[in-house]
């Protein structure tokens, strides 16, 4: 047991007659502000590059090509490698023309869930895995490095350290890899739409999208942008202190993009949602050279740092 990473533990007894005396005794707990770190500093750039390298590996994750559901089911199992073993797909029907055909296609959300202490409300941790190249076929070549394996792996970075340290969050933590975002936001659509309509209270929704790359490595501060929307400018300004706090880089918000990834469905069904975005965006965004070449992943574990510590602080 590791002993950091609980609140209380019983002290072992020196002797039986100690034991009878004393009874079992709490420990000085580890204070938020301790925990928040102990969990974040367990994110790990290889770790994040490993997820990337899978994804990119599929060849692509058009959400029109024929192996739109391999890639939701290879993502659920990964989930329940993890320890989630009730990871399950959530499928919806999409119609939608593309260059001037029209698909209609099953698509499918992943979902992972770990229960809360309370039952009162629940926190959303999520990012697109669809790919998209404009330049290729995207039925058969989307890479997608960046654009959005980047932001799966910090999902699936957050769910296995979760796991893994026995984390019980105050309220329930849903992560969830959305389906067809680069055709419309449908995935995050429908959930939010799932949601809104069966009453769920949803204290937040974080959304990674595009969270790997840096023009000029060396140049200091790196730095976060931290899309937020008009319910959600408190949170927002909660996510800054923190990633201040526990991580290298310097927040700022540039709004420009926040209605172009799933945080901003769930803002439209009323719901409060972050978006956490890089800096700056590369020359091979929605190209075949989006590639994990063009990740930094030591940038990409600042942003999931920075994020995380908001999950874990707002989950104490």
């Amino acid at each position: 047991m590791n002993s950091k990473a609980k609140k209380y533990i019983c002290l072992l007894p020196a002797s039986l007659l100690l034991l009878v005396l004393s009874g079992c005794q709490k420990e000085p707990q580890m204070t938020k502000e301790e925990y928040v770190q102990h969990l974040i500093e367990q994110v790990r750039s290889d770790s994040l590059e490993s997820y990337v390298r899978w994804m990119e590996g599929m060849g692509t994750r058009f959400a029109l090509a024929d192996n739109n559901r391999e890639v939701a089911v290879r993502i659920r199992n990964r989930f329940i490698a993890f320890g989630y073993p009730a990871a399950r797909l959530d499928s919806f029907y999409m119609t939608r023309t593309f260059r001037e055909i029209t698909y209609s296609t099953w698509q499918y959300n992943v979902i992972a869930t770990l229960d809360g202490r309370d039952h009162d409300s629940l926190s959303i941790v999520g990012a697109h895995y669809d790919s998209y190249a404009a330049d290729s076929d995207p039925f058969t070549f989307a890479p997608g490095a960046n654009d959005n394996a980047s932001g799966v792996a910090a999902v699936l970075e957050i769910a296995r350290i979760i796991r893994k340290e026995r984390f019980r969050p105050k309220h329930t933590i849903r992560f969830v890899a959305f389906a067809a975002e680069e055709l419309g936001l449908h995935g995050s659509l429908y959930q939010a739409a799932e949601d809104a309509a069966a009453g769920k209270k949803i204290k937040m929704m974080i959304n990674y999208d595009m969270i790997s790359y840096l023009k000029d490595p060396a140049a200091r501060p790196w730095h976060v942008n931290i899309i937020y929307y008009d319910n959600s400018e408190a949170l927002r300004n909660e996510a800054a202190r923190l990633s201040t706090v526990n991580s290298t880089l310097l927040p700022y918000s540039d709004n420009t993009s926040f209605d172009r990834s799933d945080s901003y469905a769930y803002f439209m069904y009323g719901f409060k949602a972050l978006f956490f975005h890089q800096s700056e965006i590369e020359s091979t965004y929605h190209t075949n050279g989006d590639r994990t070449s063009v990740c930094n992943f030591d940038y990409c574990r600042e942003i999931v740092k920075a994020s995380f510590a908001l999950v874990v602080d707002k989950n104490y």
